[in-house]
């Protein structure tokens, strides 16, 4: 068995797959999906979704985990990540994308042809370009790209209230749209779904 670096367009095919079922599917599904493009084995697609950091398997019954059958689900994964720095325009030369972050969330207001942004909405600009190669990930559709990161990559997560905040905002034992979520309380009010 080679190592999984070799089947990187099956790899490639298959973050595809995953990233146009919103990031995850059952293994079976996934494997049919593959297998209808690529002649691999099942000893070899099972090594490339345990070993591959692209992938992650959630196994939902024990029994199955060593065998890759039925009751595991596929996450695609990335470790590229939006520069924290960037949109503080305080970043030289990082490993992380230089994107518009409203942009990536697909709500960005100046990219509508009005005022034009101050960040980048190029996904191939000359800094992201190398950065998206070096992850394989240049070939990905912009919208599956930017799926696999805001499923990936901590920063892109909606903001969640303070428990500070909240009590500015709603006082807690008066407020009837109060919502608790262990361990989390916050006002159904304020959370924009």
């Amino acid at each position: 068995m080679s190592s999984y670096s070799s089947y990187s367009r099956v790899i490639h095919h298959a973050t595809s797959i995953l990233c146009s079922h919103k990031g995850s599917m059952d293994l079976a599904q996934l494997h049919r999906k593959v297998f209808q493009r690529f002649d691999i084995s099942d000893e070899d697609f099972w090594y490339i979704v345990k070993k591959c950091p692209r992938f992650a398997v959630v196994v939902r019954n024990e029994q199955t985990a060593e065998t890759g059958e039925a009751g595991c689900t596929i996450v695609a994964k990335t470790s590229l990540r939006l520069c924290k720095n960037y949109a503080k325009q305080e970043c030289s030369g990082c490993q992380d994308l230089h994107l518009c972050k409203y942009f990536v969330y697909g709500n960005c207001r100046y990219g509508k042809g009005r005022k034009e942004c101050r960040f980048s909405h190029n996904i191939q600009s000359e800094h992201n370009s190398p950065l998206l190669r070096e992850c394989t990930l240049h070939e990905l559709h912009e919208e599956d790209l930017f799926l696999l990161l805001l499923q990936n990559d901590p920063s892109l997560l909606p903001e969640v209230l303070l428990l500070l905040f909240e009590t500015l905002l709603c006082i807690l034992s008066q407020c009837a749209q109060m919502t608790n979520i262990f361990p989390l309380k916050f006002c159904s009010i304020y959370m924009h779904i």
